[in-house]
Protein backbone atom coordinates (compact mmCIF):
# COMPACT_ATOMS: atom_id res chain seq x y z
CA UNK A 1 0.00 0.00 0.00
CA UNK A 2 2.95 2.56 0.67
CA UNK A 3 4.34 1.76 -2.65
CA UNK A 4 1.16 2.30 -4.13
CA UNK A 5 0.82 5.64 -2.59
CA UNK A 6 4.35 6.75 -3.62
CA UNK A 7 3.58 5.56 -7.39
CA UNK A 8 0.40 7.76 -7.03
CA UNK A 9 2.04 10.91 -5.45
CA UNK A 10 4.81 11.14 -7.96
CA UNK A 11 2.22 10.49 -10.41
CA UNK A 12 0.03 13.70 -9.69
CA UNK A 13 3.08 15.45 -8.95
CA UNK A 14 4.12 14.59 -12.79
CA UNK A 15 0.87 15.40 -14.20
CA UNK A 16 0.59 18.86 -12.58
CA UNK A 17 4.02 19.86 -13.41
CA UNK A 18 3.55 18.94 -16.93
CA UNK A 19 0.39 20.59 -17.40
CA UNK A 20 1.98 23.88 -16.09
CA UNK A 21 4.22 23.83 -18.46
CA UNK A 22 1.14 23.35 -21.21
CA UNK A 23 3.39 20.16 -22.12
CA UNK A 24 1.54 16.99 -23.28
CA UNK A 25 2.30 13.48 -22.81
CA UNK A 26 4.04 13.03 -26.01
CA UNK A 27 6.36 16.09 -25.65
CA UNK A 28 7.11 15.03 -21.94
CA UNK A 29 7.69 11.53 -23.28
CA UNK A 30 10.17 12.62 -26.50
CA UNK A 31 12.08 14.95 -23.72
CA UNK A 32 12.57 12.07 -21.22
CA UNK A 33 13.41 9.83 -24.48
CA UNK A 34 10.81 6.81 -23.08
CA UNK A 35 7.29 5.87 -24.39
CA UNK A 36 3.96 8.24 -23.87
CA UNK A 37 2.35 4.85 -22.54
CA UNK A 38 5.32 4.97 -19.87
CA UNK A 39 4.33 8.63 -19.13
CA UNK A 40 0.58 7.72 -19.09
CA UNK A 41 0.90 4.86 -16.57
CA UNK A 42 3.77 6.95 -14.49
CA UNK A 43 0.63 9.29 -14.36
CA UNK A 44 -1.69 6.89 -13.67
CA UNK A 45 0.38 5.02 -10.75
CA UNK A 46 0.73 1.70 -12.52
CA UNK A 47 3.91 2.21 -13.12
CA UNK A 48 6.75 2.63 -10.76
CA UNK A 49 9.22 5.53 -12.22
CA UNK A 50 13.21 4.16 -11.64
CA UNK A 51 15.39 6.09 -9.45
CA UNK A 52 17.52 7.36 -12.85
CA UNK A 53 13.89 9.06 -14.14
CA UNK A 54 12.89 11.03 -11.23
CA UNK A 55 16.24 12.55 -11.23
CA UNK A 56 15.68 13.35 -14.49
CA UNK A 57 12.11 14.43 -14.02
CA UNK A 58 13.42 16.48 -11.00
CA UNK A 59 16.11 18.50 -12.97
CA UNK A 60 13.52 18.76 -16.34
CA UNK A 61 10.96 20.64 -13.52
CA UNK A 62 13.39 22.22 -11.81
CA UNK A 63 12.10 20.54 -8.53
CA UNK A 64 13.62 18.42 -6.23
CA UNK A 65 13.27 14.54 -5.72
CA UNK A 66 12.12 14.93 -2.48
CA UNK A 67 9.22 17.00 -3.86
CA UNK A 68 8.59 14.74 -6.91
CA UNK A 69 8.31 11.67 -4.06
CA UNK A 70 5.97 13.34 -1.97
CA UNK A 71 8.42 13.71 0.79
CA UNK A 72 8.49 17.65 0.58
CA UNK A 73 5.52 19.77 0.17
CA UNK A 74 6.85 22.59 -0.49
CA UNK A 75 5.86 23.60 -4.20
CA UNK A 76 8.84 25.69 -5.80
CA UNK A 77 6.72 28.69 -6.98
CA UNK A 78 7.45 27.56 -10.85
CA UNK A 79 5.52 24.30 -10.38
CA UNK A 80 2.02 25.38 -9.14
CA UNK A 81 -0.79 23.15 -10.84
CA UNK A 82 -2.71 24.97 -13.28
CA UNK A 83 -6.18 25.99 -11.57
CA UNK A 84 -9.75 26.12 -13.45
CA UNK A 85 -9.45 29.98 -13.99
CA UNK A 86 -6.64 29.34 -16.18
CA UNK A 87 -8.72 26.66 -18.06
CA UNK A 88 -11.40 26.48 -20.45
CA UNK A 89 -13.79 23.37 -21.55
CA UNK A 90 -14.22 22.63 -24.53
CA UNK A 91 -16.96 19.91 -25.63
CA UNK A 92 -16.09 16.36 -26.12
CA UNK A 93 -18.03 14.10 -28.81
CA UNK A 94 -18.61 10.16 -29.11
CA UNK A 95 -19.37 8.76 -31.68
CA UNK A 96 -21.00 10.65 -34.49
CA UNK A 97 -24.14 9.84 -35.85
CA UNK A 98 -24.37 7.79 -39.29
CA UNK A 99 -24.99 10.34 -42.25
CA UNK A 100 -24.44 13.59 -39.98
CA UNK A 101 -21.74 15.11 -41.07
CA UNK A 102 -21.55 17.52 -37.89
CA UNK A 103 -20.59 17.72 -34.43
CA UNK A 104 -23.87 17.71 -32.80
CA UNK A 105 -25.08 18.75 -29.57
CA UNK A 106 -26.66 15.48 -28.75
CA UNK A 107 -23.32 13.62 -29.38
CA UNK A 108 -21.40 15.85 -26.47
CA UNK A 109 -20.30 12.88 -23.90
CA UNK A 110 -18.66 15.66 -21.77
CA UNK A 111 -15.79 18.64 -21.35
CA UNK A 112 -12.24 18.84 -21.64
CA UNK A 113 -10.33 21.40 -19.66
CA UNK A 114 -7.92 23.33 -21.77
CA UNK A 115 -5.25 25.80 -21.66
CA UNK A 116 -6.33 29.33 -22.42
CA UNK A 117 -3.85 30.34 -24.25
CA UNK A 118 -4.62 27.13 -27.15
CA UNK A 119 -8.38 28.86 -26.64
CA UNK A 120 -6.72 32.15 -27.23
CA UNK A 121 -4.66 30.80 -30.17
CA UNK A 122 -7.35 28.49 -32.19
CA UNK A 123 -10.63 30.28 -30.56
CA UNK A 124 -13.03 28.77 -29.00
CA UNK A 125 -15.18 27.94 -31.57
CA UNK A 126 -13.12 26.30 -33.90
CA UNK A 127 -12.00 23.48 -30.58
CA UNK A 128 -13.56 20.45 -30.53
CA UNK A 129 -12.71 17.24 -28.84
CA UNK A 130 -13.06 13.45 -29.47
CA UNK A 131 -12.87 10.65 -27.70
CA UNK A 132 -10.21 7.98 -29.63
CA UNK A 133 -11.22 4.22 -29.72
CA UNK A 134 -9.16 1.82 -31.43
CA UNK A 135 -5.61 1.04 -32.44
CA UNK A 136 -5.66 2.50 -35.56
CA UNK A 137 -3.52 5.73 -34.44
CA UNK A 138 -1.37 3.90 -31.67
CA UNK A 139 1.75 5.06 -33.04
CA UNK A 140 0.57 8.52 -32.12
CA UNK A 141 -2.41 8.51 -30.26
CA UNK A 142 -3.11 5.58 -27.66
CA UNK A 143 -6.21 3.74 -27.30
CA UNK A 144 -8.70 5.85 -24.81
CA UNK A 145 -7.17 9.20 -25.05
CA UNK A 146 -8.84 12.33 -25.90
CA UNK A 147 -7.56 14.49 -29.16
CA UNK A 148 -8.09 17.96 -29.48
CA UNK A 149 -8.61 19.42 -32.75
CA UNK A 150 -9.02 22.71 -34.61
CA UNK A 151 -12.37 23.35 -37.40
CA UNK A 152 -10.66 26.66 -38.97
CA UNK A 153 -7.09 25.14 -40.16
CA UNK A 154 -6.49 23.73 -44.08
CA UNK A 155 -4.64 20.20 -43.54
CA UNK A 156 -1.26 19.87 -44.74
CA UNK A 157 -0.31 16.41 -46.03
CA UNK A 158 1.36 14.60 -42.92
CA UNK A 159 -1.62 16.45 -40.84
CA UNK A 160 -3.49 14.04 -38.48
CA UNK A 161 -7.14 14.61 -38.78
CA UNK A 162 -10.65 13.80 -37.82
CA UNK A 163 -12.32 13.17 -41.20
CA UNK A 164 -15.80 11.85 -41.65
CA UNK A 165 -16.01 8.86 -44.64
CA UNK A 166 -18.80 7.20 -46.19
CA UNK A 167 -20.98 9.32 -44.13
CA UNK A 168 -19.91 6.62 -40.86
CA UNK A 169 -18.67 7.78 -37.79
CA UNK A 170 -15.67 10.07 -37.29
CA UNK A 171 -12.25 8.61 -37.58
CA UNK A 172 -8.57 10.18 -37.13
CA UNK A 173 -5.79 9.29 -39.50
CA UNK A 174 -3.04 10.98 -41.09
CA UNK A 175 -4.17 13.17 -44.04
CA UNK A 176 -1.79 13.06 -47.13
CA UNK A 177 -2.44 14.34 -50.90
CA UNK A 178 -0.93 13.95 -54.12
CA UNK A 179 -2.03 15.42 -57.44
CA UNK A 180 -3.96 12.48 -58.15
CA UNK A 181 -5.22 11.03 -54.54
CA UNK A 182 -6.28 11.78 -51.37
CA UNK A 183 -5.33 9.59 -48.44
CA UNK A 184 -6.30 8.60 -45.13
CA UNK A 185 -3.94 6.82 -43.77
CA UNK A 186 -3.36 4.81 -40.26
CA UNK A 187 -0.40 5.22 -37.72
CA UNK A 188 -0.41 1.73 -36.30
CA UNK A 189 1.88 -0.99 -34.94
CA UNK A 190 -0.57 -3.49 -36.27
CA UNK A 191 -0.12 -3.60 -40.49
CA UNK A 192 -3.75 -4.93 -40.86
CA UNK A 193 -5.17 -1.64 -40.72
CA UNK A 194 -5.69 -0.39 -44.37
CA UNK A 195 -5.33 3.75 -45.87
CA UNK A 196 -8.83 5.26 -47.18
CA UNK A 197 -7.93 6.05 -50.58
CA UNK A 198 -10.28 8.55 -52.42
CA UNK A 199 -8.87 9.51 -56.58
CA UNK A 200 -9.62 13.09 -57.57
CA UNK A 201 -11.07 11.77 -60.50
CA UNK A 202 -13.96 9.76 -58.45
CA UNK A 203 -16.13 11.03 -56.07
CA UNK A 204 -15.16 12.05 -52.93
CA UNK A 205 -17.16 10.90 -50.07
CA UNK A 206 -15.26 12.54 -46.72
CA UNK A 207 -15.63 15.39 -44.69
CA UNK A 208 -12.56 16.96 -42.71
CA UNK A 209 -14.03 17.84 -39.31
CA UNK A 210 -10.69 19.71 -38.13
CA UNK A 211 -6.98 19.22 -37.71
CA UNK A 212 -5.44 17.30 -34.47
CA UNK A 213 -3.50 19.89 -32.05
CA UNK A 214 -2.11 17.32 -29.01
CA UNK A 215 -4.23 14.51 -27.11
CA UNK A 216 -4.30 14.21 -23.61
CA UNK A 217 -5.62 10.97 -21.02
CA UNK A 218 -7.13 13.75 -18.70
CA UNK A 219 -10.53 12.40 -17.87
CA UNK A 220 -13.79 13.96 -19.02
Amino acid sequence: MILEATHMTIGKRIAALRKKRSWTQAMLSDKMSVSQSTVTMWENGKRAVSSEDTIKLATLFDVTTDYLLGLDDDMPANAVPITAAETVQIPVYGEIQAGVATLAEQNVIGQLDVKKDVVERYGYDNLFALKVRGESMNRKIINGHTAVFCKDIQPESGDIVAVMIDHEDATVKQFHETSIAVMFEPMSWDPSFKPYVFKKDEEQDFRILGRYIYDTSESI
